[in-house]
């Protein structure tokens, strides 16, 4: 990843979550692997420090939300970060246990964003039942525990019937060069007013060991895919998974220092993609 200058704090643009009408820097950052590295807490810091003000976690990524409740403990911005967690319980009562978990690691009374987590086809029938996962959530939301109500999956079928059916402020997708195939379900979720938290800029785990060495390496640089991300103003915000502040001073210098791409480097990208994907699919 080409280093970029760090900006100051003021510079990040925002952008709507929808209907939550909360406005959340359109960089935020990814949780899942930030205790992979001893520096997880410094790149927290170093993100809230510079305006980051969205940070996204799970019950599933040990010690995460741990390790964002010290950091957010810490941080003089802490009023101004919106915090979002999820579950993957199916059920009431395991998505109010989990929500309970949640909410002690990461030191909050209330957090914004609950989300039911990797939701796929045969799971809609449960987390939708009388006693199911979602329902949990209406009561927390009730409670107090919670403001809004999201649902992440790796199914395009799924996000579409969720923006559809007016459960769920916010719909979690992956969203890049490498998932272009999403965009309709990231512009149906806008339609409805829905806020898209777009996950994997950079393809998912261990892409960038693939493309390193590869015809494709410089091209397909962390730098222009975020710059793919983001050109899609449909989406609210793009949570690129970081270990370390230098990855999060990286991506808010794209983000605040970055020219607009154009439709034409917006398709080249893409299309450098694509036959990326295509070349590792022929050495399988």
């Amino acid at each position: 990843m080409t280093t970029q200058p760090a900006p100051d704090a003021v510079a990040l643009k925002k952008r709507r979550l929808g209907r939550t009408g909360l406005l959340v820097t359109e960089v935020g950052v990814g949780g899942a692997n930030l205790t992979a590295d001893d520096a997880g807490e410094e790149a927290l810091l170093a993100a809230f420090a510079l305006g980051v003000n969205f940070v996204e976690t799970g019950r599933a990524y040990k010690g995460s939300e741990y390790l964002i409740g010290g950091a957010l403990a810490q941080s003089p911005n802490r009023s101004d970060v919106h915090v979002a967690s999820k579950t993957l319980a199916r059920s009431r009562d395991g998505a109010l246990s989990d929500l309970e978990r949640s909410l002690q690691h990461l030191r909050l009374q209330t957090i914004d964003v609950y989300q039911l987590n990797s939701v796929g086809r045969e799971d809609v029938p449960e987390v939708m039942a009388e006693g199911g996962a979602l329902r949990g959530l209406h009561e927390a939301r009730e409670q107090g525990l919670l403001r809004f109500i999201g649902i992440s999956s790796h199914s395009l079928g799924v996000l579409r019937w969720a923006a559809e059916s007016g459960e769920f402020d916010t719909i979690q997708v992956k969203w890049g060069a490498f998932h272009s195939n999403s965009a309709s379900a990231v512009r149906l979720a806008r339609e409805r007013d829905v806020g898209v938290i777009g996950m994997k800029p950079f393809g998912g785990f261990g892409m960038f060991g693939s493309l390193k060495g590869s015809e494709f390496e410089k091209t397909l640089s962390a730098a222009e895919l975020l710059r793919y991300a983001l050109a899609n103003h449909d989406l609210s915000v793009c949570i690129p998974g970081v270990r370390h502040p230098k990855e999060v001073r990286e991506n808010v210098g794209v983000a605040t220092s970055s020219t607009p791409l154009s439709a034409a480097s917006e398709a080249r990208i893409a299309e450098r993609a694509t036959a990326f994907l295509k070349s590792m699919r022929s050495h399988r």
